[in-house]
């Protein structure tokens, strides 16, 4: 007689939403559903009642700004029948977890961490409650080290994240054929931006004085309506020309994300990923564009250097941030110098650079993360789980 599933609920995004948590989500959900009687609570994405998704039931927040705080007892209640039943799965940021909330539940969190050291909210939380630290991140799994964190990156489908004929797929897509198209795919919330739109934009309007066949291309809401950055206003100020910004369709940018199919002909027309964050509790698009055959430009700082098989690392100075600890703050120079090496490639360092990029984004295939990393990860996060009992920080 077969034994019954354990079962599983991964607190997240909606699955069908545009971010990263809730790509993760999805992939990684439709998986677990084969070895766990499985169900998805959204905190952000769903409000008002629960919806059916590829067979595993997505259940609604009350208040996208309660992060699940104030839903997740009632749902763990009917889902799994009680408190100490079912393993909860959180991918969010754990300083948004109010501990009095999660500390008797069996709950392990597949954590970003973004700064160095640990923020204390991040690192107490899990003193507080008890639950298994995933670290998302070689460096994260650094950074939680005391807490004794489990690994498991993110992983991307990369059979849609592949190599596209960039003629072909540049002229299907509207854009210029002869451009150097220089793209940035990254969420405008924010200001200042973690993104660093400011330095990114700064150093291309620089690289473009020297080289106005270049083209910048923004795959990001434009006008920092979800309390981002002003982009075009952002432009003007620069003294950057208009014309040399090709943003992506805006309402798809809001509304209705494109599937990653299509996002993987999108950054095939790039020449290079821009992407010099202040801090990454992962990076998926660095691996996306490199699946991509697509060299990346990144921070060296946080998990972005690691993810890197072609590419540029850029120096910067540290910065304080609100949440106690510190990020980066990339040199507006040190990214010019990349995109002129970039730019300055042979074909040889061209093809050479696509087969390194493609070769490390393979590291992070869905599927090999799931066998590898994801399954091991859980269940290890069980075991413990039934041991661990709160250790209380006053």
């Amino acid at each position: 007689m077969a034994s019954e599933k354990q079962k599983l609920m991964i607190v997240s995004n909606a699955p069908w939403g545009g971010t990263g948590y809730a790509t993760q989500c999805a992939a990684f959900a439709l998986r677990l559903k084969e070895h766990y009687d499985l169900a998805i609570h959204a905190f952000w994405g769903l409000e008002g009642g629960i919806i059916p998704w590829n067979g595993i039931p997505v259940l609604p927040s009350a208040d996208p700004q309660g992060y699940a705080n104030d839903t997740v007892r009632e749902h763990l209640n009917v889902f799994a029948g009680g408190m100490n039943d079912a393993l909860i799965l959180t991918l969010l940021d754990v300083w948004v977890l109010r501990p009095e909330v999660w500390s008797d539940l069996n709950v392990a969190c597949w954590v970003p961490v973004d700064h160095q050291p640990a923020p204390d909210p991040v690192a107490n939380f899990f003193r507080n409650t008890g639950a298994v630290p995933i670290a998302m991140s070689r460096f994260g799994e650094k950074m939680l080290d005391d807490l004794d964190p489990l690994y498991c990156p993110h992983g991307i489908n990369t059979e849609a994240y592949r190599p596209h004929d960039k003629v072909k797929t540049r002229k299907a897509l509207g854009l210029p054929e002869s451009a150097y198209i220089v793209g940035m795919v990254a969420a405008n919330k924010g200001n200042p931006s973690r993104k660093c739109f400011a330095e990114a934009i700064e150093a291309f309007k620089i690289f473009r004085d020297r080289h106005q066949e270049a083209k910048l291309y923004l795959h990001t809401e434009a006008t920092g309506r979800f309390g981002g950055v002003d982009l075009p206003g952002l432009i003007h100020k620069l003294g950057l020309d208009s014309e040399a910004v090709i943003f992506s369709d805006q309402y798809r940018a809001v509304h209705f994300p494109h599937p990653e199919e299509k996002m993987g002909e999108v950054m095939s027309c790039f020449d290079v990923l821009l992407s010099p964050s202040a801090g990454e509790g992962f990076g998926i698009p660095v691996v996306e564009a490199q699946a991509c055959g697509v060299p990346v430009i990144v921070s060296d700082f946080s998990a972005q250097p690691e993810l890197v098989g072609a590419g540029w690392l850029v120096e910067g100075v540290r910065q304080y941030t609100a949440i106690g600890s510190w990020q980066f703050k990339p040199a507006v120079e040190d990214i010019v110098q990349a995109l002129i090496k970039c730019y300055r490639r042979t074909d040889r360092e061209v093809k050479q650079g696509a087969e390194n990029a493609r070769k490390k984004a393979l590291e992070y295939d869905v599927d090999k993360v799931f066998t590898d990393y994801m399954l091991p990860a859980l269940e290890e996060a069980g075991e413990r789980t039934k041991a661990r009992r709160p250790e209380v920080v006053k």
